[in-house]
């Protein structure tokens, strides 16, 4: 009898997670479904290949998506652009085009009781079933896919509707979601752009490609906090740090002290700040799980964004890009808070919006609002049919602090009985809520090789 292991979600995660399944498969003969409502496999949002050359955060000497080759996307992408070098910050599409490549080879080598099956169409809920597969995969308009073991690799979720834009979601001038393709624009245009991190600046550098028509661009943050900048630097300075960052676990204050304790001498000793950010990613699991829940609360309340600006950097190019836009006063950064959107009778909006510390209204009229705020973890707000049928349905359940889902060891899935499944795992940014960092490729990338390692040996 053949096993059936289903992977929702055919993006980075779900794209490698089949890549390493097929290279390394179950004893026995197995089928790997790989389901994605999208048309395509290994793009997901963020590989998408769009009309505008979005860069990756990353260079391209980190981005391998196999641990025992870390230069593999770099040779892949030096086969299609001769001169790159590993310090590149390449485009995200090309990334889309390796994973594609990457599942591609693995399936050619997979041996001969090992299948790929793609699916594209969107699953609605997963259900319990009685029988030796526990689960089934509940799809629209095809029949329930009954798998042994399922994987739920959905991907980063959209982000929040805010309390204002509620009666905008059909508005010409508003756009929910930052990737959607917007009107003509004008230098006689406004446009708003609702938050400061990376996906404001990926907005920023699309409406301004064509220097003589970039409008004037407006952002509004609760802290108008924007993302530093990255650079090229060697993770040598923090050499036996890793003791004083766990032992400071204890507390959220102790570990940013030894944070900027080392921070300071690593760059006395001629380094990068950076470099001790890239150190506390590594061991942020660790610390992350030896925290009291109240530490880790206080984390969230006071520090999480000072941390995510350092921690996802911008790319030199678009850095540069930004802050030439802000010396030219085409983009303009606020920190505020937005206290209502209202439609103006030539379709636009009127934003009433109070700066941060300040107690008088403004107002802005924009042509565009556009929301960049970024994926909302908070699963009681998921608008996703599939989410909010595991959730009501009880296989999966938050955490304390709405940062994902509780998961065990590899993944698996907690209920809302507080039972850890042994057939619905998650794979994603939604891990963050027990590991902290895991929205990264890296990080995700070991994610998925610990529950491939785990679904060969046994898993399945």
């Amino acid at each position: 009898m053949r096993h059936t292991l289903v992977i929702i979600g055919a993006g980075f995660c779900g794209t490698v997670l089949a890549a390493k399944l097929l290279r390394r498969p179950p004893l026995a003969p197995t089928d790997v479904i790989l389901i994605e409502r999208a048309a395509e496999v290994g793009r997901g949002v963020a590989y998408a290949d769009r009309d505008f050359p979005f860069l990756l955060n990353v260079p391209a000497a980190r981005l391998s998506a196999d641990t025992e080759d870390p230069l593999q996307f770099l040779r892949f992408a030096q086969r299609r652009l001769p001169d790159a070098d590993g310090e590149d910050f390449l485009p995200r599409a090309l990334y889309g085009d390796y994973l594609q490549e990457v599942l591609l080879l693995a399936e050619r080598s997979a041996p001969a009781h090992t299948r790929l099956v793609r699916v594209f169409d969107e699953v609605r809920a997963v259900t319990r079933r009685a029988g030796a597969q526990p689960l089934a995969a509940e799809f629209v308009a095809r029949p329930a896919l009954p798998a042994d073991r399922i994987i739920l690799a959905l991907g980063n979720p959209p982000s929040a509707l805010p309390p204002w834009a509620a009666s905008l979601l059909h508005h010409p001038a508003y756009r929910h979601d930052p990737w959607s393709p917007c009107p003509t624009l004008s230098a006689q245009h406004c446009v708003l752009i609702v938050g400061n991190g990376l996906t404001m600046a990926d907005v920023a550098a699309s409406l301004s490609r064509d220097a003589a028509r970039t409008p004037r661009l407006v952002t509004i943050s609760r802290r108008g906090l924007l993302p530093q900048q990255q650079t090229v630097f060697r993770a040598t300075a923090t050499y036996g740090a890793h003791e004083a960052l766990l032992d400071s676990a204890h507390s959220i204050r102790r570990v940013l002290a030894a944070g900027r304790r080392l921070a300071r001498e690593a760059e006395d000793a001629g380094g990068d700040w950076r470099e001790v950010v890239t150190l506390v990613r590594h061991l942020a699991p660790a610390v992350w799980q030896r925290l009291p829940e109240e530490e880790r609360r206080r984390f969230v309340r006071h520090l999480q964004t000072h941390w995510d600006v350092h921690r996802h950097r911008l790319p030199p190019a678009l850095a540069a890009h930004i802050a030439a836009l802000r010396a030219g006063g085409r983009l303009q950064v606020n920190a505020g808070r937005i206290m209502a959107v209202l439609p103006t009778e030539d379709d636009r909006l009127q934003v009433s919006w109070r700066a941060r510390g300040g107690v008088a209204v403004r107002t802005l009229t924009a042509d565009l609002v556009i929301n960049a705020t970024g994926p909302d973890y908070t699963l009681e707000r998921s608008a996703d049919p599939l989410m909010s049928s595991l959730r009501a349905s009880g296989l999966v359940s938050r955490d304390a602090l709405n940062l994902g889902l509780r998961t065990g060891l590899n993944g698996a899935c907690v209920d809302a009985q507080g039972g850890l499944s042994d057939a619905l795992f998650y794979l994603g940014p939604m891990l963050r809520a027990g590991h902290w960092e895991a929205t990264a490729a890296p990080e995700l990338r070991d994610h998925a090789e610990r529950l491939a390692a785990h679904l060969a040996g046994g898993g399945a």
